[in-house]
């Protein structure tokens, strides 16, 4: 009716605009007093004539009153005339809300799934076209076709499945627009979200789901967006956490459809890592922990196998007793010396779901030769004590010691570890690696030896670590040369002696990824190592760590705290060629309490291998080369230091240097064509280069500086994996995802609903509150909920007195009265 109202009123609206309101305006309202004044003077009169006419011309009394009422319309519409009506019309373009589909593109989505179970089964098989429903029978034929296809073809088939018809439901009422991610999302078309293959990138290793959730909402904020349909199998391992990104989209109303591939429990072996130190020692047993992980076969047995290069040196049977991880120690005793690949694996199971995540690789360098320590300690503390037993008896050390208030008949009994005193020749004291400086009066050392460990570790490349104690180190250093060796600022109070408040050391951001505090391979179980440590009952007060020193242990407590911030406990610089690490405490031997015994020794070995490698591995030479981890993966970033000096041992510099890289695949496969590396100067650090590269490739590289290619330091890269470390589809992460943004989990049983779950929740948001789903609701009120939500209206005024529907009226009025005056034979 209103739109038959439109057109003779000469109003023109779009196609796709909706009139939502119509009113009636009065222009010239001013004058409706008179005018009804008017129109009953009208009104009496045509009652009056009708009534006189009709008495004398004996008209019936109903004809009468028709002639009367068309009379008095017809008055009251030409005095109507006269305040100008006005239609006013509220015209609206209802908004279509976007639909974002955001589909996983990663590697894990190419994983063949071994369905065994009926409901995987089947829930391929909707998604194929074979069956509707859980409940139906599946023949053979179709099960055997269902029974391995890969998530992303799961995926494909789902949203070309004629009898779900997904994406042509969700087009009649929203824009879709398509984004694909791994790494980062990306804008896609329908045809690459769910068609075409996955591009093959290293950056589909790794699945930032929460990432790519947030640039959506970023990217969408404030706009019409219906929710968000992920598509994924759960495999999240970088980037943001997505139940956080979840609380932001419930925060936005834009509620996550989360369609979830993959099957919860498939059968898998994950050999995950290997851990051990990067460098061993022949004739030594090397200890080797490898992370194994198994899913779906609870009962089953494997067999774990351990190789140093070709050559199988360890092995044990393992029984799976849940999905959990499990860290297998293994040793072996390098018989060689060399570079190795250490690797474990587990052969392959016909029935599992991914055969190439069986095996894990580390780079391991045998070298022959010990770690020559020297130990100077003023008295026999307990800290000293426990030390010089944990070296003593560590077979890859070549310890002395130098007790200054010791008997001197110690240092001359047969085959005693003990000296007499410090070396006085300065090629003496090179043949160290590391020098442990105790609490020892500065006075014991003459300017020349003070000046002989300065160049001991600034230009040869050796360590130095200083313990902290009560009466000398470091509260009386202050203005000698070892204050520039230390990696801290020392306070001119002093040292804080025992007041009877014990304190926790904490690990700081940078000490829980040394290699030397690391003492188990998982980053959690480390972490919780270090928190049942004891207190300790003394720390030595110093204000800050120097710039450029790395802050490895604190104070956890704030009433020390300085300006600075928390009081360094451990920390550790680059100092000239070598290294300089200060421990704040002589209380490291309290931890060796219960289960701490077994990690006080590994500390220790840890500490001094990490400080005397460098230069037992020859980095005391002109060119000294460092890459920021041992091993990497596939598309990782490789950041190379260089630290250069000329013939004098003068750092070099020149704004920036040129190094280059080879890799071989294999070993004994040929190296590939050089490829250059520009190292520049870093400020501040006179000699100090540095660069970076993408790893493109899985192989043995080797890197050098172009003034020196006989130093070469090497690293290997192996194809990432990241993707293959969890197979199962994460179910409750999604399920949870879903329930906090406030959408709906789907598997392919209940896929064919997303269509009408998307409109309740529109419901549900339109209303402010939870509605019941029926077919009748889900058919009709979101429309006209989002009407109301998502118009934008306009006002559109149509002259009612001078349209032609008007002219139309008034004519017919007069028209009808005039006929049936004559067919009433009146004049």
């Amino acid at each position: 009716m209103i739109q038959f109202l439109l057109k003779f009123l000469g109003v023109k609206i779009e196609a796709a605009e909706e009139v939502s309101a119509v009113s009636l305006q009065l222009r010239h309202s001013t004058w409706l007093g008179w005018i009804v004044f008017i129109a009953l003077l009208l009104s009496f009169f045509a009652w009056w004539v009708y009534r006189y006419v009709g008495a004398h011309r004996q008209l019936e009394a109903a004809r009468r009153r028709l002639l009367t009422t068309l009379r008095i319309g017809l008055f009251l519409l030409l005095l109507l005339i006269l305040l100008r009506p006005v239609f006013s019309f509220t015209v609206g373009n209802r908004l279509r809300r976007t639909l974002i589909a955001l589909v996983d593109k990663s590697s894990s989505m190419d994983i063949p799934d071994m369905r065994r179970d009926e409901a995987d089964l089947k829930r391929s098989a909707i998604a194929l076209g074979m069956i509707e429903k859980l409940d139906q029978t599946l023949d053979p034929k179709s099960a055997a076709q269902a029974q391995q296809v890969s998530r992303a073809d799961l995926v494909k088939a789902a949203f070309a499945n004629p009898q779900l018809d997904l994406l042509g439901s969700l087009k009649k009422k929203y824009d879709v627009e398509y984004v694909t991610f791994n790494r980062a999302p990306a804008a896609a078309t329908e045809e690459q979200a769910f068609k075409q293959p996955a591009p093959a990138e290293d950056a589909r290793q790794s699945t930032a789901i929460g990432d790519a959730l947030r640039d959506v909402l970023n990217r969408k904020r404030g706009q019409p967006v219906a929710g968000i349909l992920l598509v994924t199998d759960g495999a999240n391992n970088t980037g943001s956490e997505p139940l956080e990104v979840a609380n932001a989209a419930a925060q936005e109303k834009m509620p996550f459809f989360i369609y979830g591939v993959g099957i919860t429990s498939p059968r898998d072996i994950i050999v995950d890592s290997v851990f051990t130190p990067e460098v061993a020692f022949i004739k030594d047993e090397v200890a080797v922990t490898v992370r194994v992980r198994a899913q779906g076969l609870k009962g089953q047995r494997a067999h774990l196998s351990l190789k140093l290069g070709e050559q199988e040196v360890a092995s044990k049977d393992l029984e799976f007793s849940d999905d959990n991880e499990q860290a297998v120690p293994l040793t072996f005793t390098p018989e060689k010396a060399g570079e190795f690949d250490l690797t474990a694996s587990i052969p392959a199971r016909e029935d599992e779901t991914v055969k190439d995540n069986n095996i894990a690789t580390q780079r391991l360098r045998v070298i022959d030769s010990k770690i020559k320590v020297l130990f100077v300690e003023q008295s026999p503390r307990w800290e000293f004590r426990f030390a010089q037993s944990v070296l003593s008896r560590d077979r890859r050390l070549d310890a002395k010691f130098l007790l200054l208030q010791a008997a001197p008949e110690l240092s001359q009994a047969t085959d005693s570890p003990y000296i007499a005193k410090f070396p006085e020749k300065k090629e003496e004291l090179f043949k160290y690696d590391l020098v442990i400086i105790g609490d020892v009066d500065v006075k014991t050392f003459t300017p020349e030896q003070m000046k002989w460990m300065t160049e001991f570790v600034s230009k040869f490349g050796g360590a130095i670590a200083f313990i902290a104690g009560q009466q000398f180190n470091p509260a009386t250093y202050v203005d000698t040369p070892f204050a520039k060796l230390l990696p801290v600022e020392v306070e001119a109070s002093g040292t804080v002696r025992d007041n009877g408040r014990p304190t926790t050391l904490a690990l700081t951001s940078l000490g829980r990824t040394s290699p030397m505090l690391k003492l188990s391979p998982n980053e959690v179980e480390n972490a919780e190592i270090w928190r049942n440590f004891p207190p300790v009952q003394w720390i030595s007060r110093v204000s800050r760590a120097k710039p450029g020193a790395q802050v490895l242990l604190e104070d956890s407590d704030p009433v020390k705290a300085t300006r600075f911030g928390k009081m360094p406990a451990m920390a550790l610089q680059q100092y000239g060629m070598g290294q300089v690490l200060y421990l704040g405490t002589d209380n490291t031997w309290r931890w060796r309490q219960e289960a701490g015994a077994a990690y006080h020794p590994l500390l220790w070995g840890q500490m001094v291998q990490r400080m005397a490698l460098a230069h037992l591995l020859g980095s005391s030479k002109r060119t000294q080369l460092s890459v920021d981890k041992q091993h990497y993966d596939t598309s990782d970033r490789v950041t190379v230091f260089a630290r250069l000096y000329d013939q004098n041992f003068d750092p070099i510099r020149l704004p920036s240097v040129n190094g280059f890289y080879t890799s071989e695949a294999a070993p004994g496969k040929p190296e590939s064509p050089k490829q250059s590396v520009q190292l520049r100067a870093l400020p501040d650090q006179p000699g100090m280069y540095r660069g970076d590269f993408v790893a493109a490739l899985a192989g043995n590289f080797k890197f050098y500086v172009e003034s020196d290619p006989q130093t070469v330091i090497e690293f290997a890269v192996t194809k990432s994996r990241f993707e293959l470390g969890e197979t199962a589809m994460n179910e409750l992460l999604l399920k949870e995802m879903a329930r906090v943004s406030g959408g709906v989990f789907f598997r392919e049983e209940t896929l064919a609903t997303l269509p009408q779950e998307l409109a309740l929740k529109e419901m549900e948001r339109a209303s402010g509150g939870a509605v019941s789903l029926t077919a009748a609701s889900v058919a009709t009120q979101p429309q006209k909920l989002a009407k109301k939500e998502d118009m934008i209206t306009r006002v559109v005024d149509a002259d009612l007195w001078s349209s032609p529907f008007y002219f139309l009226l008034v004519s017919g009025v007069a028209i009808t009265e005039w006929v049936l005056r004559k067919r009433y034979e009146l004049k």
